[in-house]
């Protein structure tokens, strides 16, 4: 089967020859995916179906095909809003694989003390699929915690991504005020270490309210919802949350001083989160849409850009906001606006010493537009021309 969705108009992997996200990359176990142009091309007879590119994916470019999230979704909200209705509490959500993982629960339940009441298990094909945009939904819905049971056959990158993925998520819940451990893998091989594991788990806080939301197939989108349901019944109240390096939310900076306004940041990001001024010569800035891909870093010439992961939690978040702006710069011939003054600055700067720009003439080229330019070298006498080399050269 084709276990995964792949959307390249919103892939954040390349631009123009310019690398940014490298997620899927470097977590796919059988190495089926690999970097094609501006995008990735991934090859169906290698793909496992570990779901571990859509886990770390920070755009939902990549995608897992089935279960997808919202039918995934529906199954969490129903079973926790069951188990309430049976007087359940501190209800903890156990995905586990169908092979392995269901044998060492079956016979930890025939043979031994099995798990908790509390405990709810979910079988999956891949634990590696269940990303933030399920376990943050899953405790928004009233689930204490979202635990994850490897059994031994997981490999080392997928459980290591998982990690990184649950990181950002407690980040988000320890910022709001939600006390204890909300994930985590349990790496258990016996029925014994599993009963001992889930012994020692103490229940972490949730919601006094389970949200009612239905979860769709867009990642960030699930998330939004889950955090906006958090952020609503939060202990604690905060306009921003720092998170770990590498989370797929936060701020671009600029440095004004640096930056020319050549914007070639904005023709480098997937995710409009970067846009002109159309008319003007401005810079914007939707932190909601940025994804850390870290495109516009690399792309920027003047080293002007850095990045910042974070969790907006303010209305700002949705609203574009302005990094840099100046007064556009007029040829010095026809007063047609063509660039910015920081950008005529800079580049008079670096060629002022070059023997094709050393005149006051070659100088006051650069400020015109490009079709003065041609006309201006079209007039001038001394104008250095391969069709004047002489018929001895």
């Amino acid at each position: 089967p084709r276990y995964f969705n792949y959307r390249e108009n919103i892939c954040a992997h390349s631009r123009s020859e310019v690398t940014g996200c490298t997620a899927c990359i470097e977590a796919c176990a059988t190495e089926a995916i690999s970097s094609d142009g501006d995008h990735i091309k991934v090859d169906p007879h290698l793909c496992m179906g570990c779901g571990t590119c859509a886990t770390v994916c920070p755009s939902g470019a990549m995608s897992y095909q089935y279960p997808r999230v919202a039918e995934r979704g529906a199954q969490i909200k129903q079973l926790l809003a069951s188990y309430r209705q049976a007087q359940g509490r501190d209800a903890c959500i156990l995905f586990h694989t169908g092979g392995d993982g269901r044998e060492v629960l079956a016979a930890a339940a025939a043979n031994g003390r099995g798990l908790p009441p509390r405990v709810l298990p979910l079988e999956a094909w891949s634990i590696a699929a269940i990303g933030l945009d399920l376990m943050l939904p899953a405790v928004a819905y009233g689930a204490s915690q979202v635990m994850l049971l490897s059994t031994g056959s997981d490999d080392a990158v997928e459980l290591a991504a998982i990690r990184e993925q649950m990181a950002i998520g407690e980040a988000v819940l320890s910022g709001l005020g939600y006390a204890g451990v909300h994930f985590a893998v349990i790496e258990a091989k016996t029925p014994g270490a599993v009963e001992d594991e889930f012994a020692r788990l103490v229940p972490a806080a949730s919601p006094v309210a389970p949200a009612s939301f239905l979860l769709g197939n867009d990642k960030r989108t699930a998330i939004e919802f889950a955090v906006e349901h958090l952020v609503k019944y939060a202990p604690r109240r905060v306009d921003e949350i720092a998170l770990p390096a590498g989370a797929p939310f936060g701020e671009v900076r600029v440095d004004k001083a640096k930056c020319t306004m050549c914007l070639a940041c904005v023709g480098s990001c997937p995710e409009s989160a970067l846009m002109d001024g159309v008319d003007v010569p401005l810079l914007k800035f939707l932190e909601r849409n940025c994804v850390q891909c870290g495109l516009c870093e690399a792309t920027c010439p003047e080293e002007a850009i850095s990045l910042s992961a974070r969790l907006l939690l303010t209305p700002a978040v949705r609203e574009a906001r302005v990094l840099n702006e100046t007064q556009p710069f007029h040829c010095v011939s026809c007063n047609k606006a063509f660039g910015t003054r920081q950008m005529v600055d800079a580049m008079i700067g670096r060629l002022a010493t070059h023997s094709m720009f050393s005149g006051s003439a070659g100088l006051r080229r650069l400020q015109m537009c490009a079709d003065c330019r041609v006309v201006d070298m079209m007039k001038a006498k001394d104008e250095v021309s391969i069709l004047r080399l002489g018929a001895d050269s």
